[in-house]
């Protein structure tokens, strides 16, 4: 008689995770600092960049990359940070007017 109670417990378990999945990640924010991009939930760094460790910045997706969405449809947002550094190099991110972001990231990066 347990086994059925466990079977939705399971399941509420995992619909909760995915609820909050769906209710996070519109709420990642992409931040322009001095120094750095930031990738911010709320006031929380989630993860830093220096401007010194870009390369280059562009719009492609390669396979192997990490992912900071903020969008679940990403066609026409997606924005890649190739680093200089660390295992995984190709950032992605998803601001919602690409175009700017990129502009305004390429000149600070160019201030530095």
């Amino acid at each position: 008689m347990s086994q059925p109670l466990d079977q939705w417990g399971a399941f509420v378990i995992v619909a909760a995770g995915i609820g909050s999945v769906f209710l996070i990640v519109p709420l990642i924010r992409y931040e322009l600092g001095e120094n750095y991009l930031r990738v911010a939930l709320g006031g929380v760094t989630l993860r830093k960049i220096p401007f010194s460790d870009i390369e280059f910045v562009d719009t492609k997706a390669p396979l192997w990359n990490e992912h900071w969405c903020n969008a679940f449809i990403t066609r026409g947002r997606i924005v890649r940070i190739r680093r200089k550094s660390g295992l995984v190099r190709n950032f992605i991110i998803t601001p919602k007017d690409r175009e700017t972001f990129i502009q305004e990231l390429q000149a600070r990066i160019a201030s530095r």
